[in-house]
């Protein structure tokens, strides 16, 4: 419990000064101080970096690398959950973490360098399927592609976001779920 003394301290009244914005008054107003709602200009990507003190945006040590993967990570992760009609979490953070969406399929986003071979493999499959498919006249199907590894009888299923909804159709429609008439 803190003493009468201690509490006041950090309670300090402070006034608005008319020519100031609201982010410098609480700048002000919570000096020094640490928690929710504070904020931490330590680790957000605006200015210059602590350890080269190059603009965060540009700089290459360890530190801005993660933290520029970090932020590419997430807004892949809301395009994916928006995409997928997955609902928002009651609190925004939780939806950072995709083992938190409320979702009956789980799923794991990656972004990035480590996924370019498949994004490779998968678009020479796309434009040969085109090219074939084109020449057939049913270029309007939407375009799965599925890896079968060596030694396997399962295989890994590939298909473009945006058509999601098409896949889902047609391959439940395949199942017998709806009227293939």
């Amino acid at each position: 419990m803190y003493k009468s003394t201690e509490k006041k301290s950090l309670t300090q009244k402070v006034s608005w000064e008319p020519n100031e914005s609201y982010a410098e008054y609480k700048a002000r107003k919570y000096a020094g101080m640490q928690g929710i709602g504070q904020p931490n200009s330590q680790k957000n990507s605006a200015g210059n970096c602590l350890k080269t003190n190059i603009i965060k945006t540009k700089c290459k040590c360890r530190t801005c690398i993660n933290r520029r993967n970090r932020a590419k990570g997430k807004r892949k992760q809301n395009i994916v959950r928006k995409k997928m009609k997955i609902p928002n979490s009651r609190f925004h953070g939780a939806d950072a973490h995709e083992e938190n969406w409320k979702s009956g399929v789980r799923v794991e986003v990656k972004a990035g360098k480590q996924v370019e071979q498949v994004e490779k493999a998968f678009t020479r499959a796309k434009l040969q399927s085109d090219t074939n498919h084109k020449a057939i006249g049913s270029l309007s199907k939407p375009f799965v592609y599925v890896a079968m590894p060596d030694g396997t009888e399962n295989g890994i299923v590939c298909f473009q976001l945006n058509d999601i909804e098409n896949v889902c159709y047609e391959i439940l429609k395949g199942f017998g779920y709806f009227d293939s008439s």
